[in-house]
């Protein structure tokens, strides 16, 4: 009788861990973050903007990313190898110093 007892349990722990292994993977991202804005300087109207959590200002200074790339007031970018790129209407620079093309106000 012990063995028989002994046997389901056996049985029945080695079910629950069969199917744990099925468990969906749960998404782990916030949804605040999906939401998120991207952060970014972006060339338009012949002035340059900071574009931080949704909002919008004309950037007056220069910044320096993390990475070392200086995004200048007037448009210009330098990069850490020392090559400059003059950004052009609708061109942005996102905080990883990556420039591409910048689709509308209310994001990308």
């Amino acid at each position: 009788m012990k063995n028989v007892f002994l046997t389901m349990i056996a049985v029945a722990l080695s079910f629950g861990a069969f199917a744990q292994e099925n468990t969906p993977v749960k998404d782990t991202v916030p949804t605040e973050q999906k939401t998120q804005k991207k952060d970014v300087y972006v060339m338009k109207d012949s002035k340059m903007w900071q574009i931080k959590a949704g909002e919008k200002s004309e950037l007056t200074q220069d910044v320096t990313l993390v990475n070392g790339t200086i995004v200048m007031a007037n448009g210009t970018v330098k990069a850490t190898d020392g090559t400059t790129t003059a950004l052009k209407n609708g061109q942005f620079v996102d905080l990883e110093g990556k420039i591409g093309e910048w689709k509308d106000d209310s994001g990308q």
